[in-house]
């Protein structure tokens, strides 16, 4: 048995990630594995990330979006910070492989179900996350 929470967050990454199967035209890549260090680099082994949907077939540039199940009303003030720092860790990891390494120019995002019922947080969420060049999409609006 799976938590609840877990089969919620891969629920909505699946409704999430059909969508845009559905809605895109071409170039969509689901699941789609990189990898985050270039193949002349010192390491034994090369280190992989796993980007939601990744579209290529854009020209000069590619589309990077992470799919997160967060639920802002349930996470403490504290946290928000952390998980919101955490968040954009991961993404500016894909980012700058195809930056760097690809020389190509990055359309980044991440989409989150549903924006907190306070108006403020979202603020928050979107100031924080945009100041970073990621773009927020709630998935209800």
């Amino acid at each position: 048995m799976e938590p609840e929470q877990l089969k919620r967050g891969k629920e909505f990454h699946q409704l999430d990630q059909a969508n845009w199967q559905q809605d895109a035209k071409g170039g969509v890549n689901i699941e789609h594995t990189i990898n985050l260090f270039p193949p002349s680099s010192n390491l034994k082994h090369m280190k992989k990330g796993r980007l939601d949907i990744f579209v290529d077939e854009l020209g000069g540039y590619v589309a990077v979006v992470e799919i997160k199940s967060t639920n802002w009303d349930s996470i403490k003030q504290g946290n928000i910070r952390k998980l919101l720092s955490s968040h954009r860790r991961q993404v500016w990891k894909y980012i700058t492989k195809y930056l760097d390494i690809d020389n190509k120019s990055v359309c980044a995002g991440i989409i989150y179900p549903k924006a907190p019922n306070n108006n403020n947080l979202q603020l928050i969420i979107e100031n924080y996350l945009n100041d970073y060049g990621l773009q927020v999409v709630w998935f209800n609006d």
